[in-house]
């Protein structure tokens, strides 16, 4: 019987439906072993028989495992279930909860609520303590995702004006969370702009018993505001819904640089005199803006930037930094040898047939860094300044990469190869060897420290002038003195007052404090579409150079649905390109992530990246992010393998140990074991070289 006819509804009672046929009921260890591989993926054997069989011996209970697939073979014609070792439910098998699942993910909550019901509903585990435990805390996982999505449905039906439907579904969230005053509250509006006050105080009364009762409490104060206004009758209607304000691009990117004179002439003097300049500064305070327009005043300039996550990537920002170096040659123009080095980092020359070697020895590592330096003089030619954005974020192997390519293996400072250089940076998060490189330079006098102020307050006037819009006094000189000359939290406290079209009245007496910026950026957020926000979101959980494809793979999306999310996202200034408009707006979108839809987003995002090769570091940080240590402890091993081929051996012993202990937390100490062992020949190694005098040849010098 073909697979793709089944389906398996867990989601109310837990039953298997072929198309067209009744459907056949589960008992509650054959439901719990397929909710359970649908909802955590593939899963050792040896995990199942210790939630299914915990008091039985092991090879008893990898019996009755073995008697429970085949009973469900037989009932089915069908093998809904496969792999050895490892088992994972069979790819043409319908799940109604991976559906919702993804339906909620991508924020289409109507879809949710239309396929919700309760997890296994009326099976019991008692006396199966671990089963019951995944199981409660599973029921409770959607019982949280559908008050989530009611209360969406709520706002969006009574912002359109269905009254109707919105009341019957603040009645199922009632019904989900009978002591939610939340619930109560929007029950007695919605009563009320029916037509219905006597029901709305009814409703209130009700709320107050009940609460009282319950938990000796009275109503909160905006509670009994809200029953004051209903009996008076003078409770506002909804505000009437406005299209999206679209933002002018004078306030997207405001036309010209303002007020950084004094550092402009420092960066100059440093240019002419081929010192580096390191440009620091608090974020949003206008670093990159002035290194971009510094540069190109000077002519053609190549920007590489860092990425928050690259410290979990060795080599990543390497990676993103030579692929923009490909773009300015003309494979001709490289040599070959160069070309067989680089292939590590750059496909197109594996695709000419270049393979480069495992890295094996200090010579290896040393040709290694040669091609990288040869390539970076060959690709810079003819750039007038280099940039590196956001230098914080490189990672430690990249870092010394650079090092490298700029000083030959010299002490920093000399034999600098290429265009002038600027780096920018947050204040105060350098690593401890990044800031130490930076002192000696700037002490030997190769570098100079360009720190970049708040604006003044003429300088901020003239900004907003700069953005050509209707601004009142009021709000100029409370936008002024809330920003505190920060031109980012400048730019977003006028973006929020535009969309809510504040801009010409009084300046808000609430707004969250300057340096929580976030708050107003994660306001944006609220006013995107659903399928936006998701797209956001992921992005934020890819953190790095990903694209669309991947985006859409996270989601299970359809790429050309996800286009017109993603041109909303860039009117609204979150995005620019496939990278996030600023590393703040960044961590405002990561840090509004609810906790458990932030772990289905990692575990989506390995297996899509997973189809896309990228490094096995990476597939193993999403998967200890999503929850699933028992598949990142096999990508961390292979990732150690990785660092071993590019000669990074304290990367490769570290990453055997954090294997070892994922191991050790899934209960395979034979496979903990092997990983330390492998740790301490490493180890041993290192010290051996130490000793002998090659260390650079096993712990980079960090820039």
């Amino acid at each position: 019987m073909s697979l793709s006819a089944w389906h398996f509804r867990m989601l109310g009672e837990a039953v298997l439906q072929l198309l067209g046929a009744a459907p056949v009921p589960l008992e509650r260890k054959a439901a719990s072993l397929l909710a359970y591989l649908a909802l955590e993926g593939p899963t050792r054997r040896a995990q199942l028989t210790a939630l299914l069989w915990p008091e039985t011996r092991e090879a008893a209970a990898r019996n009755n495992l073995v008697h429970l697939l085949r009973k469900l073979r037989i009932s089915t014609g069908a093998e809904l279930v496969q792999g050895a070792e490892t088992l994972s439910l069979a790819a043409g098998l319908g799940v109604d909860a991976l559906e919702a699942r993804d339906a909620f993910v991508r924020g289409e909550h109507a879809a949710f609520l239309r396929l919700g019901g309760e997890l296994l509903r009326g099976l019991l585990y008692d006396d199966l303590p671990d089963l019951s435990d995944w199981v409660q805390a599973e029921r409770e996982r959607w019982r949280e995702w559908q008050g989530v999505a009611l209360r969406q449905e709520v706002l969006r039906c009574e912002e359109q004006g269905e009254y109707d439907l919105a009341l019957t579904l603040a009645l199922a969230l009632l019904d989900l969370d009978p002591l939610s005053e939340d619930a109560y509250c929007r029950l007695m509006r919605l009563h009320y702009l029916r037509g219905d006050r006597s029901a709305a105080l009814r409703a209130y009364q009700k709320c107050q018993d009940i609460l009282g009762h319950e938990l000796g409490l009275e109503p909160l104060p905006e509670t009994k505001k809200l029953a004051r206004q209903i009996e008076g009758g003078r409770l506002p209607s909804p505000r009437p819904t406005h299209p999206p304000t679209t933002l002018p691009l004078t306030v997207l990117c405001p036309p010209v640089l303002i007020g950084r004179e004094r550092e402009w002439a420092q960066l100059e003097t440093a240019w002419q005199a081929g010192q580096v300049a390191y440009v620091s500064g608090a974020p949003g305070v206008g670093k990159t803006r002035l290194a971009r327009d510094f540069a190109a005043s000077k002519g053609e300039f190549l920007l590489n930037e860092g990425r928050p996550g690259d410290f979990r990537q060795p080599k990543s920002s390497s990676a993103r930094a030579f692929q923009n170096e490909s773009l300015l040659l003309r494979s001709a123009d490289v040599p070959d040898w160069v070309k067989r080095e680089m292939s590590r980092y750059l496909p197109e020359f594996v695709e000419e047939g270049f393979e480069a070697p495992a890295i094996q020895n200090d010579t290896d590592l040393l040709r290694f860094r040669q091609a990288m330096r040869e390539f970076y003089r060959l690709s810079t030619r003819f750039v007038e300044t280099h940039i590196i954005d956001d230098w914080q974020y490189f990672d430690l192997p990249s870092l010394e990469d650079g090092l490298y390519i700029f000083t030959g293996g010299g002490p920093p400072g000399e034999a600098h190869a290429g265009a002038p250089l600027i780096c920018t940076f947050r204040e105060g998060e350098l690593s401890p060897e990044s800031e130490a490189v930076m002192r000696e330079m700037i002490e030997g006098g190769h570098a100079v420290l360009v720190e970049v102020e708040p604006l003044g307050a003429g300088h901020v006037e003239q900004l907003l002038d700069s953005l050509s819009v209707d601004i009142s006094e009021t709000v100029r000189r409370g936008a002024s003195h809330y920003s505190g000359g920060n031109p980012l939290f400048l730019l977003e406290t006028i973006k929020h007052l535009l969309e809510t079209r504040q801009l010409t009245g009084g300046f808000p007496e609430r707004l969250p404090p300057p340096q929580k910026v976030r708050t107003l950026i994660t306001r944006r957020l609220e006013r995107l579409s659903p399928p936006a926000l998701q797209a956001a979101r992921s992005a934020a959980v890819l953190q790095s150079d990903f694209d669309l494809e991947q985006i859409a793979g996270v989601l299970g999306a359809p790429l050309l649905d996800l286009v017109t999310a993603w041109e909303e996202l860039e009117a609204a200034q979150i995005m620019q390109g496939t990278r996030f408009s600023h590393d703040l707006v960044y961590e405002a979108v990561e840090g509004a992530i609810p906790s458990t839809v932030r772990q289905l987003l990692h575990r989506s995002a390995a297996r899509t990246l997973e189809r896309f090769g990228v490094p096995a570091s990476r597939m193993a940080y999403h998967w200890v992010a999503g929850g699933k240590p028992e598949l990142a402890a096999a990508w961390l091993l292979r990732a150690a393998q990785e660092a071993l081929d590019s000669f990074q051996l304290s990367e490769a012993a570290a990453l055997y140990g954090q294997a070892a202990e994922t191991f050790d937390q899934v209960q395979e100490p034979g496979r903990a074991r092997d990983a330390r062992k492998q740790q301490g020949e490493l180890l041993s190694r290192i010290e051996m070289l130490a000793l002998s005098g090659d260390a650079e040849a096993i712990q980079p010098t960090q820039p």
